[in-house]
């Protein structure tokens, strides 16, 4: 029975097993049943509602990859595990040719949106808020912030990717612009993906058992960021029904 309790014991202190039951808490997954992803389901968009999608869906898209060099940057030189982590990351998303944002503007334009309407494009209240929390977990010089962000960001990728992916089955398009669903379906996944690296890296954290209150919710806010850029979306959508009628 002690042996038993002590098996128990050390298990319930796996990083692994501790990770998992905080993104097990989160569940992620409900994003998709947000308005937004149960209307890009249900419905063909019109050219105006894929403009603002596109236009908004942008600062998730142009916030990923500055997030990760500024975590770099913020990182002090001795922490190389971390800068390490945060450059693995910011080779896949800006590394290539196309890379993740030269896939995302080619995903655009075939919708008809150019790199010229994404450039003057002004956030909503609630994509500017995502710009703003993320840039500030990445901006810590605290490595383990950046970590549990990593883990909350993927998390909602890979979630958010399969929902765009359902709704945009219906379009047909091409595979250059099919591009930027596609190396995100491979990528953010939770078996040897972005996902897999994130968690990983944030298990072998030396005080993750000591900080496992502010891991959980910075987890919590990057989902809240993510639902907030779909949320604007679909409010914004509304709000021109609503003045067109």
């Amino acid at each position: 029975m002690a042996t038993s309790q002590a098996a128990l014991a050390i298990e319930a202190e796996n990083p692994l097993r501790i990770i998992e039951d905080i993104r097990k808490r989160a569940n992620i997954r409900k994003m998709l049943e947000r308005p937004f992803f149960v209307h890009i389901r249900k419905n063909r968009l019109s050219k105006d509602e894929l403009k603002v999608f596109f236009c908004q869906y942008y600062s998730i898209v142009k916030t990923s990859y500055r997030m990760l060099a500024a975590g770099i940057l913020s990182s002090v030189p001795e922490d190389t595990n971390t800068v390490e982590h945060l450059v693995r990351f910011l080779e896949t998303e800006s590394g290539g040719h196309p890379n993740h944002l030269g896939y995302y503007l080619r995903w655009a334009e075939h919708f008809g949106v150019s790199a010229k309407d994404l450039a003057a494009v002004k956030p909503n209240k609630k994509s500017q808020a995502f710009e703003d929390i993320l840039m500030s977990f990445y901006e810590t010089p605290d490595s383990i912030i950046k970590q549990a962000a990593q883990v909350g960001v993927e998390d909602c990728a890979e979630v958010l990717i399969e929902g765009l992916d359902r709704g945009f089955k219906k379009y047909p398009m091409t595979t250059r612009a099919y591009g930027y669903l596609a190396i995100h379906r491979l990528l953010e996944n939770d078996e040897e993906g972005h996902s897999r690296w994130a968690i990983d890296s944030l298990a072998e954290a030396p005080d993750l058992l000591e900080r496992l209150d502010e891991v959980e919710s910075v987890h919590r806010r990057v989902d809240e960021a993510f639902n907030g850029v779909f949320d604007g979306i679909y409010e914004a959508w509304n709000i021109r029904t609503r003045r067109a009628a």
